[in-house]
């Protein structure tokens, strides 16, 4: 494979590379139109904002099973499990999109989704590093994050047009057939990508590599650092998902528009970042560019609440969107280049796995702290806790846990 400066190139030169960022976009735009047919049709339907909830839930809920998921992951070829959960998935999409079933059996098929996507993630996170060079996971990473940011930015807006012109049927419909063309990329484009070590095929030894698993990602210094950080990383960062509407709103700084807009430019700065690093010579290792993006995102934040211009509250707002960007790649980046092959799929699941729990609290605790004080002291809050994780990811990635700790982890697996 060629080490070429020009991300782009990866595309034309690794053809499994390439078919594999094929499909995840296929999914990940799959992944957004589901997320706006949902809230659109149980608005349509007349639900209650409880029932949206659960729904809502039931479909982010199986990331919590990050650990088992990435444990399967593990033990099976990336490529036959992608499959199988886009097929999976293809299946329950297909079965809301022809039924519309009652409430009860389309978050039943809601969360039977959401156990498939939990189960590809960790999957095809790991099947990168097998097929990327470590020098040029960067860039990898960066491409797949310009899909996800694409797919962010057009999926809602395609899922919206599609149900207002066509439907529910034609929405979900529209979900299930990018989980297909997913399925059809890699059954066609992607080799088997095999697994790394023999496993046995029993309940014991499964829960045995699960926990494995847990013991790998607390013993080795980089990915515990990338666990914790990112945890609480996320949980600060999503404070201001409250309080960015009452901030430009309630204080008197523009209206819908303008909130709009600052979402607008934090998401394009998502794609930009991302875009610079795929097509650059950067060569900034995942612990360093994870680093960076903390400190992008804590001063965009913070620089939100004390701004008082409009103007300038937008300007500060892309700066956290630059630095969000930055992060995603970064965590997928700092594991692969330090975490062994044999146990990708268990470590990028506890990683991930935990974010639920972050954003919730995040939700949890924004609300009565805007009541409490202001939307500008919400912003402040976020960017101070997120130079605090910066601090701390910083110290962590200097710091191993002790000698030879790392050594054993990784030996016992």
């Amino acid at each position: 494979m060629s080490t070429s400066r020009n991300g782009f190139l990866l595309l034309r030169e690794n053809g499994p590379f390439r078919a594999l960022w094929m499909a995840r976009t296929s999914a990940y735009f799959g992944d957004f139109v589901m997320l706006t047919a949902v809230v659109l049709y149980f608005f349509d339907v007349g639900a209650s904002p409880t029932q949206l909830g659960i729904a809502l839930a039931a479909r982010v809920v199986p990331s919590a099973l990050g650990p088992v998921t990435g444990a399967l992951a593990d033990r099976t070829d990336p490529r036959q499990l992608m499959i199988l959960c886009d097929l999976a998935r293809f299946c329950t999409l297909g079965v809301i999109a022809v039924f519309l079933p009652p409430f009860a059996v389309l978050v039943f098929l809601m969360f039977a989704t959401g156990v498939f996507t939990a189960c590809f993630a960790p999957a095809s996170k790991g099947a990168v590093p097998k097929l990327v060079e470590r020098p040029r996971l960067a860039q990898a990473n960066s491409l797949l994050g310009v899909s996800h940011n694409l797919a962010l930015a057009l999926g809602p807006v395609a899922g919206a047009v599609l149900f207002d012109y066509a439907g529910a049927q034609a929405a979900f419909g529209l979900n299930a057939a990018s989980y297909l063309l997913s399925t059809v990329i890699l059954f066609l484009l992607l080799p088997r990508i095999g697994l790394v070590v023999e496993v046995q095929h029993n309940l014991r030894a499964f829960v045995g590599e699960v926990r494995d698993g847990l013991r790998y990602l607390v013993g080795h210094r980089v990915a515990r650092t990338v666990a914790i950080a990112l945890f609480f990383g996320v949980f600060f960062a999503a404070l201001d998902n409250v309080a960015l509407v009452f901030l430009i709103q309630g204080e008197g700084h523009g209206g819908p528009t303008a909130v709009g807009l600052a979402n607008g430019l934090y998401g394009a700065l998502m794609v930009v970042v991302p875009l610079i690093i795929a097509g650059s010579g950067w060569r900034l290792g995942g612990d360093r560019m994870l680093l960076l993006g903390f400190a992008l995102s804590a001063t965009g934040l913070l620089l939100v609440g004390v701004a008082g211009e409009l103007v300038l509250i937008l300007m500060c707002y892309s700066i956290a969107g630059a630095g969000n960007g930055l992060e995603n790649i970064a965590c997928d980046t700092a594991i692969g280049e330090n975490v062994d092959s044999n146990v990708l799929g268990r470590v990028f699941g506890a990683v991930y796995g935990p974010i639920l729990i972050a954003e919730a609290g995040a939700q949890l605790v924004s609300g009565p702290l805007l009541e409490a004080t202001s939307a500008s002291t919400v912003f402040v809050v976020a960017g101070c806790g997120l130079f605090a994780v910066l601090l701390l990811a910083a110290v962590m990635f200097r710091n191993p846990a002790g000698p030879g700790r790392e050594t054993t982890a990784q030996a016992k697996v």
